[in-house]
């Protein structure tokens, strides 16, 4: 076969595994052996004409390198890390051997299995499925320079307590990379606001939030048209809530991937006797993940970016938690939904719904299964409902009045 094409052909077999197809699919897509195809996947560089390459010879890493990968590993698991694996192994590699060249993760995370250091199970990517639900992806990276992701963990049981542990998980999605849990006593309003405003007096106070449909924050009471106490105080912080899709955890994926590392890292690794063992074991747990993203995370220079942060005598008022302030500019909440079938209450079979703050929204027929981003405008009443073309602009597909009948500025 012709160098080129080989070479094609060998990266685009590296590039099916990532996306989850197993091997004996790879060969039948490229109508190649099952051995040639594993091959492929494991090369480190797929320009490399391997043959006559003498056999048991490391092809791009010395022995010198290797050992050095497996030390590091050795010293993480020594200091008790929560973070060991490829990409905090390639970090620290770099951080300590500055001037040579750093391994790749492919080559790291073979080291390891060969040593038998693994522990984690084989995460193969999956394609995301919500590309033909037309998830309005490009418009919600662009709101907001500073979003977080908040969500409720729990509960979760130790060995001697009957009664759930719960804990607040909060992940800045961007610019930063921020994570922190901590124990509360319930999933409530109250305790989410709590140790929010803490936060925020250290970091950042994002401009968006994403989160999802819990009642507690602030979507739902017992009346249609109204919003919570939760709601009313971050926009009253000037803060944008975006609230995920009903049954779409993944809608606040990087919330809940974090829940994912908290769950796989913590929980599930360590056993507690009591709350006071959780609150200094967490605690541990947080500065672990600070150091963990201080390699891998990126994290942008924090001189690069005026943040905004709430003054260290702040406390929440009874004016802050029932009214909005006047001079909010443009007060807003948004909401992804996903369009269903029919109506409830009007038993309608030939047209799509939506709902919105109790409210049945009809939307035309042709968005059935389709994902819509909905804005609703505090102060005028009005409620967008809006959908992502191919060129990821936005379309407006329907306008109406939708009053909010317990919220008041206070003027």
């Amino acid at each position: 076969m012709h160098k080129e094409l080989l070479v094609v052909k060998r990266q685009k077999a590296k590039d099916l595994y990532d996306q989850g197809y197993s091997i004996n699919k790879i060969a039948d897509k490229l109508v190649s052996n099952w051995s040639s195809v594993k091959k492929w996947i494991e090369m480190d560089d797929v320009t490399v004409d391997n043959r006559g390459w003498e056999k048991g010879n490391l092809r791009k890493y010395g022995q010198e390198v290797k050992d050095r990968v497996i030390e590091i590993r050795k010293r993480l698991r020594k200091e008790q890390s929560y973070f060991f694996g490829p990409q905090v192994i390639r970090a620290n590699y770099r951080k300590l051997y500055p001037d040579e060249k750093v391994p790749t993760i492919y080559f790291i995370a073979k080291t390891l299995r060969e040593e038998g250091m693994t522990t984690g199970k084989d995460n193969k990517r999956t394609k995301d499925g919500s590309e033909y639900m037309n998830y309005p992806q490009r418009t919600l990276d662009k709101l907001g320079k500073v979003v977080e992701g908040i969500d409720f963990v729990g509960p979760r049981y130790t060995e001697d307590q009957s009664e759930g542990v719960h804990f607040l998980a909060r992940k800045y999605i961007r610019p930063y990379q921020y994570g922190l849990t901590d124990r509360i006593e319930g999933q409530t309003a109250d305790e989410a606001l709590k140790v929010l405003i803490e936060d925020w007096k250290d970091h950042p106070l994002p401009e968006a939030l994403r989160l999802d449909n819990d009642p507690s924050f602030g979507l739902y009471s017992r009346y249609d048209r109204h919003i919570g106490r939760f709601l009313k105080v971050i926009l009253n912080l000037g803060i944008t809530p975006i609230y995920s899709a009903r049954s779409q955890p993944w809608n606040n994926g990087n919330t809940e991937g974090y829940n994912s590392v908290f769950a796989r890292k913590f929980w599930e690794r360590l056993s507690f006797s009591d709350e006071e063992e959780i609150d200094a074991e967490i605690k541990k747990f947080n500065l672990e993940y600070e150091k963990y993203n201080d390699l891998v995370g990126n994290n942008i220079d924090p001189e690069d970016i005026e943040d905004e942060t709430l003054p260290k005598d702040f406390t929440l008022t009874e004016k802050l938690q029932n009214e909005l302030k006047d001079d909010l500019v443009d007060p807003a909440i948004y909401w992804l939904r996903i369009v269903r079938n029919g109506t409830e209450k009007a038993k309608k079979k030939d047209i799509g719904t939506i709902d919105i703050l109790g409210e049945e929204i009809e939307v035309p027929k042709p968005y059935v299964n389709q994902f819509t981003l909905n804005k609703l405008q505090l102060k005028d009443d009005k409620l967008a409902v809006m959908v992502e073309d191919d060129d990821g602009k936005l379309e407006t597909i329907k306008e109406r009045e939708l009053e909010v009948e317990n919220v008041d500025f206070d003027g």
